[in-house]
């Protein structure tokens, strides 16, 4: 049994009216093909929800269907933040979800990338494809044309170029691309000459996301200022695929009016990035069948806007296709179908041919799906296929058989850089010279490195050395009016006593001689970090302070792309510098939960030994990375610069670079020898250091926490440079602060021998060990104790509106209960209800036979009690049927289907199987106060048109109106007991679905209506 979550009235691709077709299509090929034989039968019922993406209904309706009609299978919903709560609930039963889509839409919140971390969605199989794949495909562009510089312009106020635009920033930088990132609100009053400019001043390429009229319109106005016609710019697009409507607009130059013509040359410029689209006759009949069948059952007709059947609505169908294919596996090796997490992985890691083409599901439970790159053929101007990216088979490849075409008049792609740069700051390009970089030493580095030898030898070191010296993308310049190229946003403090502390010992001559350039002390670390944003990006910021410029000799330079080349989880990244005196900047990730630091004085966070255990686990891996690189050490390692972002993984910064951080740093928790306190940098000085960051952990507090009451600042570190004997002065943790095992390596890290010291390597191994061989992130021991962690801002806001959102949601189901939903919320945002005519509804009319009988027999009470142990047994069982509850008056009782919602021809069908149903239920029920009677339900119904409207301002009623409502009533009062009266046209229309069994009554004479040939539904 699968349940079909889809949603409704939207203008989705994946709507139910274009997928439910698919649907029915695909249950018949499981039933009539691939189960044949095998004694089982593949059962759907959809319901849906709509016209929004709103996962409280969706998890309510995977709710229901799991409780009582106990499915083996759910198949949807579509958008992403329907299916999120569905995932999650059908995780915990244990159910399959397969989805044809997940994509994001109306105002959500979030990534639908979130779907591809599986310990959340363990039992989710997605077929149609995923954002965060996009990345890959660019990425092969960029690199098929050695195009490393780009920008990424993308509309913030659309729902889809928004949620693209913050999955590419992220992905393209996993991919190692970092855009300049450029954000605009878009409406029709934007001329889109900024962005253009912003976007020329740092890259020839330049990805778009925004809708199929914004494209036209920005391209339109760089053809204005003259970008087009050079040939040197290339700009990059994705339509999935054609859709009408305003989903992501038409992506195309063509539109009719006077602009057609320019537009059409500024497309040139426009590669677009498309989904494989479907070929061959086997589709095209199968999408013709769908079309048929949504016109003739679901009212759609798919040829007035000339749509096609798209790839979302294939991917249900294949979906459905793959689930019946793996349940006859299952059958036949006699393994449990209906073993939600055993039947999804089999599912996976796999490869068939669907109807939208070749369907490759990777290990993850996701497909890898094909893309097209297509570019404009400029006598035709369509868009042609000229390579692909293979779902099978990643990366750029081209169609031998079509010639790429690029703008004017090109005939190859354009480079990634101008000689002299974007900026025309290159030093050979300006005979001044840089304002940075002293004039001999330019004339030193470049005077074997001449403009010539680039071309006749560019693949000798020279020309490497040349090519690293040129890559100044790190250097933060000022901008052309003067104004500072990073904006400050605020600053964060650490501990007073740490504070304190490190003050002390930035007063203490340094024991080795460093120039006044180069010396660093401790309170130009993070005791107060600047954030500011830089190209769209939030970083953390590390002042230097200088006397005078930094020379960018060659060493400089290779120390810079030595850090610059640092790519770990837990190394935060470099992202630039600015070098003008007096103060160096430094700029690296910014990590929105601040430093160790912050977390161990804040008392507001709970370190559970989880929490603890991922903390330090972060610095080891990221130490033991630093010790394996060029770099080789870290050498001012402290809690101050251990990070944690967002996603609670511990970044470590502040290391490499010792040209510009100074070639000594003070630090009091470094190697300790003898009487003095060496500050020379090595790995076993790191060590030496993680040991007392992991005192601080376990300790919760600053280093030598527990003498912190006993001693000054001072006075401790004069014990720690004079220690005399067999035990140096070191920090005191007590053992039943943690496992015994870590307290002993937290001792052997900070021994006095740094021979004794362990690697990193050795300590990693270590601490999995005494945490039972456990390697967990941060983010997956904590998930499941984030409200642990919520501000306390949060905690009081919900205190004091709880009852206000209590109160309003009393009165919204109190209106529900009332009127039908989409009558209630246009009520709700204050609109007026006009009457609408329906042209085809199915009525249901029920009375109880004997009813003024068994009144008589109770007393009024009784009857009460009667009516609503029944009436609340009908409508549990109406909430499984998509009708609609019109009114009960005494033992009246009256239901429709086909409104307010039209659902095509489908009513007749479902007010006929809530009618069996019903009279199912009839014969189990029993009267409390007369058990020896049998109700008996009398029933009648009729198709046809009506009116609908509420009447009344007080107490207002949602009535029906017209003759389809007398004719219904007729058919139940001139109906027997417990049997189904049908009206000729109601049985016309069950007739068509070929599941009913009717038996002719005979003709009657009808009140109001003469001779009338009816039906008994059996």
């Amino acid at each position: 049994y699968v349940g079909v979550i889809l949603i409704r009235g939207s203008d989705t691709p994946y709507d139910y009216v274009r997928s439910a077709p698919a649907i029915d299509l695909a249950v018949r090929k499981a039933n009539s093909e691939i189960l044949k034989g095998s004694g089982y039968k593949l059962e759907s019922t959809i319901m849906t929800y709509g016209p929004l993406c709103d996962g409280n209904f969706a998890s309510g309706i995977a709710a229901e269907m799991y409780f009582r009609r106990e499915v083996d299978a759910f198949l949807g919903p579509g958008c992403a933040d329907a299916l999120d709560p569905v995932g999650r609930l059908a995780s915990y039963w244990n159910v399959p979800v397969i989805t044809g889509s997940s994509i994001l839409r109306h105002r959500s919140v979030g990534d639908a990338g979130r779907f591809k971390f599986k310990e959340n969605f363990p039992t989710l199989t997605r077929l149609a494809y995923c954002q965060c794949r996009l990345r890959k495909v660019f990425g092969s562009i960029l690199r098929q044309f050695n195009w490393t510089d780009l920008s990424l312009i993308y509309d913030t106020n659309d729902d889809y170029p928004r949620s693209l635009g913050d999955t590419l920033v992220t992905g393209l930088g996993l991919g190692g691309f970092e855009p300049v990132v450029i954000k605009f609100s878009g409406n029709s009053n934007v001329t889109f000459e900024r962005e253009i400019l912003e976007a020329k001043k740092y890259s020839r390429v330049s990805i778009l996301c925004m809708s199929g009229d914004s494209i036209r319109r920005y391209l339109i106005k760089a053809y204005e200022m003259g970008l087009i016609q050079t040939g040197e710019y290339v700009f990059m697009d994705v339509e999935l695929f054609p859709f009408p409507g305003d989903y992501w607009g038409k992506h195309h130059w063509r539109r009719g009016d006077d602009l057609d013509e320019i537009a059409k040359k500024a497309f040139e410029a426009l590669l677009l990035v498309t989904l494989v689209e479907p070929k061959g006759q086997q589709y095209n009949e199968w999408s013709t069948r769908v079309k048929t069948r949504a016109e003739e059952v679901y009212g759609f007709n798919y040829d007035l806007n000339e749509e096609s059947v798209n790839f979302f609505v294939g991917s249900f169908y294949d979906g459905l296709i793959h689930y019946a294919r793996t349940v006859r596996k299952f059958i036949e090796t006699g393994q449990n179908y209906s073993d939600g997490l055993t039947m999804s992985h089999a599912m996976w890691n796999a490869t068939f041919e669907g109807i939208t083409g070749s369907v490759f599901i990777d290990d993850n439970g996701d497909r890898d799906t094909s893309y097209a790159i297509r570019d404009m053929d400029p006598e035709s101007g369509e868009f042609v296929e000229v390579a692909y990216y293979w779902g099978n088979k990643p990366g750029y490849t081209p169609d031998e058989n079509v010639k790429m075409h690029w703008a004017g008049g090109r005939t190859a792609p354009p480079p990634n850089e101008p000689f002299c740069w974007f900026s025309g700051e290159n030093p050979v390009c300006q005979p001044e010279g840089p304002s940075i970089v002293q004039t001999g030493d330019l004339v030193n580095i470049l005077s074997s490195y001449q403009y010539p030898i680039l071309l006749l030898y560019s693949h000798s070191r020279k020309y490497k050395l040349e090519a690293a010296i040129r890559d100044m993308s790190w250097l933060i310049r000022r901008l052309p009016d003067n104004a500072a190229a990073i904006e400050l946003i605020s600053g964060s403090t650490c501990g007073a006593f740490k504070l304190e502390l490190e003050a002390f010992l930035a007063q203490q001559p340094n024991r080795d001689a460093v120039t006044a350039s180069t010396n660093k002390s401790l309170n130009e670390t993070q005791i107060f970090t600047e954030i500011g944003v830089y190209k769209g990006i939030v970083v953390a910021i590390r002042n230097i302070n200088t006397i005078r410029p930094i020379t960018l000799s060659r060493n400089v330079l290779l120390e810079i792309s030595k850090r610059r080349s640092m790519n770990h989880d837990n190394v935060a990244r470099f992202i630039g510098a600015a070098m003008e005196p007096p103060v160096i900047k430094i700029l690296h990730d910014y990590c929105a939960k601040g430093s160790l630091q912050d977390i161990l004085n804040n008392d507001n966070v709970t370190l559970d030994e989880d929490f603890k255990y991922s903390l330090i686990m972060d610095i080891v891996k990221g130490m033991n990375y630093i010790h394996s690189s060029d770099i080789g050490h870290h050498g001012q390692l402290r809690s101050s610069n251990c990070v944690v972002d967002s996603r609670f993984v511990l970044k470590i910064t502040d290391f490499g670079l010792p040209s510009l951080y100074g070639t000594h740093h003070r630090n009091p928790y470094q190697d300790i020898e003898n009487e003095h306190i060496h500050y020379e940098r090595s790995q076993k000085a790191d060590v030496f250091s993680f040991a007392i960051i992991l005192e601080e952990i376990l300790a919760r507090g600053g280093p030598y926490e527990f003498f912190r009451g006993e001693f000054s600042p001072k006075e401790i570190v004069t014990k720690v440079k004079n220690a005399t004997g067999l035990e140096p002065f070191r920090p005191v943790v007590s053992k039943d602060v943690c496992h015994p095992a870590l307290h002993a390596l937290m001792i052997q890290c900070w021994d006095e021998d740094p021979n004794k010291r362990p690697h990193f390597d050795t300590v990693k191994s270590a601490i999995r060990n005494i945490h039972g061989g456990k390697d967990r992130s941060l983010m997956e021991s904590l998930l499941i104790r984030m409200e642990q962690y919520a501000n306390n801002l949060e905690g009081i806001v919900a205190e004091r509106t709880s009852l206000l959102v209590q109160e309003q949601r009393k009165t919204e189901q109190l209106l529900l209960q009332i009127l039908p939903k989409s009558i209630a919320e246009q009520l709700k945002r204050g609109q007026s209800v006009q009457p609408e005519t329906y042209a085809s509804v199915t009525i249901y009319f029920s009375d109880i036979v004997g009813f003024t009988t068994i009144s008589a027999k109770s007393s009024p009470l009784d009857v009460v009690q009667l009516l609503n142990q029944l009436y609340t047994a009908f409508d549990s069982t109406l909430e499984k049927y998509d009708v609609y509850k019109v009114e009960t008056i005494g033992d009246a009782y009256m239901v429709v289907s086909g409104l307010p919602i039209p659902n095509g021809k489908g009513h007749a069908k479902e007010i006929a199987l809530m009618s069996l149903a019903l009279l199912h239920s009839i014969g189990k029920f029993r009267i409390n106060h007369l058990p020896g009677t049998q109700l008996k339900l009398r029933i009648g119904l009729h198709s046809g048109p009506c009116v609908a409207g509420v009447v009344g301002l007080k107490m207002p009623r949602y009535c029906l109106f017209g003759d389809t409502v007398n004719t219904a009533s007729r058919m139940e009062s001139h109906g027997e007991a417990l049997k189904i009266h049908v009206s000729p046209t109601t049985r016309d229309l069950l007739v068509a679905e070929d599941e009913f069994d009717l038996v002719r009554r005979g003709t009657i004479d009808v009140k109001g209506k003469g001779e009338m040939e009816t039906f008994w539904l059996m």
